[in-house]
């Protein structure tokens, strides 16, 4: 299945989830494939999606399975935090807003953000979030950033809030040391997957990422965890 036909999928899912009163939203590399057109023009940027990645509100949990099933889906785990179905050889992938990888996050005051899609800054904190950080990640976050710009709030349907990047990251000394580092390795790597000017272009979004990271005051519980670690 293309990623055109899985963002068709995706979508129509979080229509009619809606309609039920349920709040979806996809996340992961399908989703960012819906937000950036970059990723259709430019080969160095495209990647194999086999998912489709949700978030589900919490007080739609319980009604996941039958939603599913309904509609042709096979459950093939289920889990309180995670719940996962089959159909046509596409596997998706249900997640709760307060998720656990490399580090917790909880977005359940975002899942009414913007429409389709967790909000852009979010797409990017998980990609830059991954201790191991990996080539899709990179892929991924460079579209992000050749994509959209990066503003102070703004318009979060378009824009990529760093202020939201800040207070989240900001809390945590090691979640911080993980996404600056792989700011450092992104800019890097831009010219693998972008053209001259729109290396250039993302380089300095992402130096906007990094002035507010290192160049603002940071929380006791970041200087706790600095001084914990040495």
């Amino acid at each position: 299945m293309t990623a055109n036909e899985l963002v068709q999928w995706g979508t129509e899912i979080v229509n009619a989830a809606a309609a039920q009163g349920i709040t979806l939203r996809l996340s992961g590399g399908v989703a960012i494939y819906a937000r950036c057109p970059s990723i259709e023009t430019h080969k160095t940027l495209q990647r194999h999606n086999a998912d489709l990645d949700f978030v589900a509100a919490a007080n739609g949990w319980s009604r996941l399975t039958e939603f599913f099933t309904t509609r042709g889906w096979t459950k093939k785990s289920d889990a309180p935090t995670e719940i996962k179905f089959v159909k046509n050889g596409v596997t998706v992938e249900i997640q709760s807003p307060t998720q656990r990888e490399d580090f917790a996050f909880d977005f359940s005051t975002r899942l009414d953000v913007t429409p389709l899609t967790l909000p852009l800054a979010d797409l990017l904190l998980i990609k830059l979030a991954r201790v191991n950080f990996k080539e899709k990640d990179m892929q991924d976050a460079a579209a992000l950033l050749v994509d959209h710009r990066v503003t102070d709030g703004g318009d979060e349907a378009e824009d990529i809030n760093r202020e939201y990047l800040y207070h989240i990251i900001n809390k945590d000394y090691h979640l911080w040391k993980t996404v600056f580092e792989n700011t450092v390795t992104l800019e890097k790597g831009f010219d693998k997957y972008l053209e001259p000017e729109e290396a250039q272009l993302a380089w300095r979004r992402t130096e906007l990422l990094q002035e507010v990271l290192d160049g603002k005051r940071h929380s006791l519980s970041w200087w706790a965890g600095r001084v914990l670690t040495r």
